[in-house]
């Protein structure tokens, strides 16, 4: 394994989850997994609860705004909001629809949701998500990636034919327009709100940068790219879909336009999970073989996190000081790993 090194993190916690991990994100200092069965676990304390919470798959989640809960989005058109102690409140149903992404700000306080060809907009009232939807954008096709930049406030939603950005509290924001020929699944904002990329069918990325719409082409990846992540000062995006992965640079007036990418933690498995360290260039990558390692961006070093398994990594998250870090892939295996 290229430029990394043979130390193996042993501290932690392996579980065994009993479905494939869709997601995992920390609330309240516990790492939350959501399940491909419907269920959400929530270890801690020598305690892990399990939640039967949708009839049927999680398709997407992400913490609540206030921080003590998670939003989970399943194909039984339910949008639930989960403590980890079980107790759950029904934030919004769409019988027959799938609920196929979902994000969330702390700075805004906005949940938003895609069903269909729709972004439902749900705000945070005394310090909790109203179960009340307070307004939708409707897109020309099926919603493929929703993103928020990081004070929540412009909304990022791919589609058939590109992306349209808005401003997501304005409910009469008819938004700008990023056209690009093709399908766009997996979107992400840069934190600064200046750059939206967006992974595509074509196994490409395409981007814009803001407000001039400048095209960014960024090609070559053997696999669709869907999972993205920004180092703290937005100066590094990290990518899945290749044997590495590949990290744009986003610094100076043209951001990755010409620079090549690093490509850390070449393997000859599939990447498809990347997360960076909340505030160091630090990143952890999971593999279509179940690995997982650490690199450092400065020197290309790292370590082992997991051995392969039996399914790809489908989770991976930081604790919020970065001192623990949770993997779930699709054969129900788990870990915490401390750091």
């Amino acid at each position: 394994m290229r430029g990394v090194t043979a130390r193996v993190y042993t501290d932690g916690e392996r579980l065994a989850l009993g479905a494939g991990a869709t997601s995992v994100h920390w609330i309240e200092g516990r790492p939350v997994f959501t399940l491909g069965d419907g269920s959400v676990i929530a270890p801690g304390d020598g305690v892990s609860s399990r939640i039967k919470a949708h009839d049927g798959a999680i398709l997407c989640a992400a913490p609540d705004p206030g921080g003590h809960r998670i939003v989970t989005g399943g194909d039984d058109g339910q949008l639930l909001a989960i403590d980890p102690k079980g107790a759950f409140e029904r934030l919004g149903a769409y019988p027959g629809k799938w609920i196929d992404h979902v994000v969330a700000s702390p700075a805004s306080g906005l949940v938003v949701a895609s069903v269909g060809k729709e972004a439902k907009v749900f705000k945070r009232q005394r310090g909790f998500v109203s179960g009340v939807e307070d307004h939708s954008f409707a897109h020309p096709s099926t919603v493929g990636g929703l993103a928020l930049d990081a004070k929540g406030r412009r909304l990022a939603a791919s589609h058939y034919g590109g992306v349209t950005v808005r401003y997501a509290m304005m409910s009469d924001d008819k938004g700008v327009e990023l056209k690009w020929a093709g399908s766009h699944l997996a979107v992400t904002l840069s934190p600064d709100a200046e750059y939206v990329i967006s992974g595509m069918q074509e196994n490409a990325l395409h981007g814009w940068r803001l407000p001039d719409k400048i095209d960014l082409r960024m090609d070559g990846y053997p696999s669709k790219t869907r999972s993205f992540s920004w180092d703290k000062r937005g100066r590094w995006l990290a990518t899945s879909g290749a044997n590495a992965a590949i990290v744009w640079p986003f610094v100076g007036k043209l951001g990755p336009q010409g620079k090549a990418p690093l490509q850390p933690g070449e393997r000859e498995a599939l990447v498809t999970a990347v997360a960076f360290h909340p505030s160091e260039e630090v990143l952890a990558i999971g593999y279509a073989d179940g690995a997982a390692i650490l690199v450092r961006l400065a020197d290309q070093s790292g370590a082992e996190l997991d051995e392969p398994g039996e399914g790809a990594v489908t989770a991976l998250a930081w604790s919020a000081d970065g001192k623990r870090i949770a993997i779930g892939d699709e054969a129900g295996r788990g870990a915490i790993i401390d750091l």
